[in-house]
């Protein structure tokens, strides 16, 4: 770069936003040449760190799908970010296009009602967004519209938000971006802290159960009949209550990590001394008291839902097929996943890719390749959405996103997690 002296002496200033920190050295030349009057010695700076404008999380998003006739709303306020070093301001929303009967305050609210016939495509508005202090951004919304026979479909996913967020810079607008991207509808959190569910609610301008113990349920629809957790049982429950009068009854939990069995496989025990050891833990009454909790939901005509950190592989996974991926070691039945096949729930993802050997689903860890204690982390489905009652498994999968850096250099990851959520997509019945 160079610029004109504006006089024989004095103070000039270049643009330096788009070199790095040196070392530079400076030349003062004479006459439009190359003849070097001065010259500084070598030198480097620091680099004022690029302030990122407020912007929208992100630039398209569907809403739940909304039954043919009924009115409904969608809040966007809460997803206009405004990053730490902007000057304070307030963001107006306006509507640029789309269907006529969906429309947008100045807050932010879409709004309307759903034509009576649905129509095929999602209806579309594009709303423009203007800070009062400095940036512009777009959103498109969809708004899907169900008719009578169609069958609604909910997506679920579990999610660890590792230490409330604690390791990841710009957390709540990259777990924004994860559930909006995504077209998630319930999400079951652990490790939430003490507001978790309800910033990231609070933000997305839907419901949330904050339960103590860092679990929470995060949803587009009214949670109703909430359980928290108890000294014997780190688990939660509410009931979902979604459109057309149909409702789902939702658990989440976080059992106990000590003794995870796979460390003990890894140092030599053989399965049968893995599985006398983890019906001695922790974990495995919690899974005991978990169902014993949900005994009158899955009695019950209500479909249940279990969204879960179980802290223990599956028996589902661990089979002769898959021993290449374990050590060598094959058959194990892991007793808290056989306590709540007992019970009567189904693993929605194993149901969904019956191959453990093609579809490991692996959810621990995308961050952690070595041990603590060194060697390799075992990798493992150890975050599962399990189900009962009148419900249709779509697609299930496990999830993270882009390329995240490993502990400890986790900080500017965009995915907020040192775990892989599990996902499910769930077709429910006419009525529930």
């Amino acid at each position: 770069m160079w610029d004109y002296t504006p006089a024989p002496s004095g103070d000039l200033t270049l643009d330096t936003s788009g070199l790095t920190g040196g070392p530079y050295t400076a030349y003062l030349l004479a006459k439009d040449g190359y003849g070097i009057l001065a010259r500084t010695a070598p030198f480097t700076f620091t680099a004022r760190p690029v302030v990122p404008r407020p912007h929208a999380v992100v630039d398209a998003l569907t809403t739940a799908a909304q039954p043919a006739g009924a009115a409904f709303s969608v809040a966007l306020g809460g997803l206009w970010i405004r990053p730490e070093g902007n000057a304070a301001g307030t963001a107006a929303f306006t509507r640029v296009s789309g269907d006529p009967w969906l429309s947008v305050a100045a807050d932010g609210t879409v709004s309307g009602r759903a034509p009576v016939l649905a129509p095929r495509a999602p209806g579309r508005v594009v709303v423009a967004v203007t800070d009062s202090a400095v940036g512009r951004d777009t959103v498109t919304v969809q708004v899907p519209v169900l008719a009578g026979r169609d069958r609604p479909q909910l997506k679920v996913a579990t999610l660890n938000l590792w230490d409330a967020g604690a390791h990841i810079d710009g957390f709540l607008e990259k777990q924004l971006r994860l559930v909006l991207t995504q077209g998630l509808d319930v999400v079951a959190l652990q490790e939430s802290g003490a507001t978790g569910a309800q910033d990231l609610a609070g933000a997305l301008g839907w419901h949330a159960y904050q339960a103590a113990g860092g679990l929470g349920i995060v949803s587009r629809y009214p949670l109703t009949d909430p359980v928290g957790p108890t000294a014997a049982l780190p688990a939660a429950a509410a009931t979902v209550r979604l459109a057309g009068d149909r409702t789902l009854r939702l658990w989440t939990a976080q059992l106990d990590e000590a003794g995870y069995g796979p460390y003990a496989l890894l140092a030599g025990s053989t399965a049968a001394q893995v599985e006398a050891a983890e019906k001695l833990t922790l974990r495995y009454r919690q899974a005991g008291t978990l169902v014993a909790a949900m005994r009158r939901d899955l009695a019950s005509r209500t479909p249940v839902v279990l969204a879960a950190g179980l802290a223990s592989p599956s028996h589902l996974d661990w089979t002769s097929r898959t021993a290449s991926a374990h050590g060598g070691v094959g058959r194990v039945r892991w007793p808290v996943t056989l306590t709540l096949e007992q019970a009567g729930l189904t693993d929605a993802y194993r149901e969904a890719n019956a191959n453990p050997a093609k579809a490991p689903g692996i959810t621990w860890s995308p961050v952690r390749p070595v041990h603590d204690g060194g060697g390799a982390e075992p990798q493992d489905r150890i975050d599962q959405v399990q189900y009962a009652g009148a419900l249709k498994v779509v697609e299930a999968h496990s999830l993270f996103t882009g390329w995240p850096q490993a502990v400890p250099g986790t900080a500017a990851n965009g995915w907020p997690s040192d775990h892989a959520a599990a996902v499910v997509t769930f077709s429910l019945s006419a009525r529930g």
